[in-house]
């Protein structure tokens, strides 16, 4: 019985290590020049964040959080917005799935942090000041992995290696 459960347990194992190395290995792959194409200037972190008509939270959540954060860093933070079902094609290349998604993506175009769902201005906050990107005047929260994992259960975000 003992045996069993071990063996599952290092099935399951494996099994996400194998998904983890495969969504890192997609994530390298994704076509950042695809940036330039819906407005990203080099040289400044971003937020590229995929949405669609009749979404709620964009719109009720989403929205204003990410309207909060571009107006604290005063023009130093790109906030790309694209419809999700106006350019399928590039959704399918960034991988999103839902509704609102949002990369932060660092001054020199690589996406670092993904965020599937609604997704509060300080977490986002915080994850631009972890790639370097901290606001004119506010210091960013530098939050261990703990906290992360704790505030929302390490479900919707992720790092992208």
């Amino acid at each position: 019985m003992v045996a069993r459960a071990l063996l599952v347990l290092a099935l399951t194992a494996a099994s996400l290590a194998a998904w983890r190395l495969l969504q890192t290995r997609a994530a390298r792959r994704r076509d950042t020049a695809s940036l330039e194409s819906i407005g990203y200037r080099p040289g400044r972190p971003a937020i590229l964040y995929f949405s669609a008509p009749g979404c709620a939270p964009c719109e009720s959540v989403q929205k204003p959080a990410l309207a909060r954060l571009e107006d604290s860093y005063h023009g130093g933070l790109q906030v790309l917005e694209v419809d999700a079902l106006e350019r399928p094609a590039l959704a399918d290349a960034w991988g999103v799935l839902a509704v609102p998604t949002t990369f932060v993506i660092d001054a020199a175009g690589r996406p670092r942090r993904v965020n599937h769902g609604p997704t509060r201005e300080s977490i986002l906050r915080a994850q631009l000041g972890e790639v370097g990107a901290a606001a004119p005047g506010i210091e960013s929260p530098r939050p261990s992995a703990t906290a992360r994992r704790t505030s929302d259960g390490g479900k919707r975000h992720g790092t992208i290696a």
